[in-house]
């Protein structure tokens, strides 16, 4: 293994471990605390900038294993990654309306897209479509990294969720770019991968640290990962076998399914109950599988899981037929959340009945 990777990952832990101590204690003090409401699943007053170590350790890695000076890319996506953070921490510490969020987002991303042309070109054969317009590629790019942004933002309603979701993907696109000898996209990935264990070890098990993980943090996990999506759909424009991926939009839909889903169903239910896709409800499969019992280690664990399976489902269909590919993964997304569904509200009814029942009985 490139020896870059092994240094950036360590630096990235060492500066995570060290350094979510310190944040909590001065967020303690200064009151940056998430606090429990209606829609929080959580107790006590934790702090909710946990943003600022994945940013740090992410950013110092970089520095450390990689040579700026000699990739705009590489300058460009730490342009925008310091804006989506400002942006991010400004709303966990000030609160902002989603609109100016939004707007903030577009002017950081536009940074990545227009001076360091990390952007989409080639939808591979996806709808029938290979090389786009340039214009088609940028109105694309700012699309999907918006979408994946705040995709990942939405699901980080329960311990471990949003992180180890950017574990397993930053992991797998760190294996992927080190394959096909693209060392800077391999350190990117492995430095992201770096920041997020420590933060998900305090996240999940500590008691007297525990942190989350806040917009901050959210957004800067959002833009690295359109990042290295779009980098991985660009790089299979010309990566020849065994590492050449077929069918790559889609393969990237199954590494993403877990947000993107999740994403798209809440936003259909919210649309078809009349209300704006943006109002915050309990219709996440986090909050479901929360109502069949599960503890947030559990339902965190199953859903990683999940997301593990459709990246398998990915790479193995990559070879099938477009729409066959799509249709298995979508039908089958359905199957199971509707299948969960059902079950509680089965639950409920089964409940609901005993209860009554037992008025009767009084």
């Amino acid at each position: 293994m490139d020896i870059k990777l092994v240094i950036s990952f360590v630096a990235a832990l060492i500066i995570g471990f060290s350094s979510i101590p310190k944040v909590v204690k001065v967020a303690v003090k200064k009151d940056l605390v998430a606090k429990p409401n209606h829609r929080t699943s959580h107790t006590g007053r934790i702090p909710n900038v946990g943003g600022i170590s994945i940013f740090i350790s992410f950013v110092l890695a970089l520095l450390i294993a990689s040579n700026f000076s000699l990739d705009n890319k590489m300058q460009f996506l730490m342009f925008t990654v310091l804006v989506l953070f400002f942006v991010g921490l400004y709303d966990d510490i000030m609160i902002i309306s989603a609109r100016r969020k939004l707007w903030g987002e577009l002017f950081g991303i536009a940074g990545m897209i227009f001076l360091g042309n990390i952007r989409l070109t080639n939808l591979h054969g996806f709808f029938g479509v290979h090389e786009i317009t340039y214009f088609a590629s940028v109105l694309l790019t700012f699309f999907v990294t918006v979408v994946i942004i705040n995709a990942i933002n939405l699901i980080d309603g329960i311990d471990g969720l949003a992180s180890g979701v950017g574990i397993i993907i930053s992991l797998f696109f760190g294996i992927y770019f080190h394959l096909i000898n693209n060392g800077q996209l391999s350190v990117v990935a492995f430095s992201l991968l770096g920041a997020l264990v420590p933060f998900f070890i305090y996240n999940v098990f500590a008691k007297r640290s525990k942190i989350f993980m806040g917009d901050a943090g959210a957004l800067v996990l959002g833009v690295v990962l359109s990042a290295l999506t779009i980098s991985f759909n660009e790089v299979n424009i010309s990566v020849a076998p065994p590492y050449h991926v077929i069918n790559v939009p889609m393969v990237s839909i199954c590494i993403l399914v877990l947000p993107m889903f999740d994403t798209i169903r809440v936003f259909i239910i919210r649309l078809f109950n009349k209300k704006s896709p943006f109002s915050p409800d309990k219709n996440h499969l986090h909050h479901m599988f929360l109502a069949l019992g599960y503890n947030h280690k559990q339902a965190t664990g199953i859903l990683l899981s999940i997301n593990v399976i459709y990246i398998g489902i990915g790479l193995l269909l990559q070879n099938t037929p477009k729409l066959f590919f799509f249709s298995i993964v979508f039908i089958s997304c359905v199957i199971w959340t509707e299948a969960i569904r059902n079950l509680i509200k089965t639950r409920e009814k089964v409940k609901e009945a005993r209860c009554n029942e037992e008025i009767v009985l009084d």
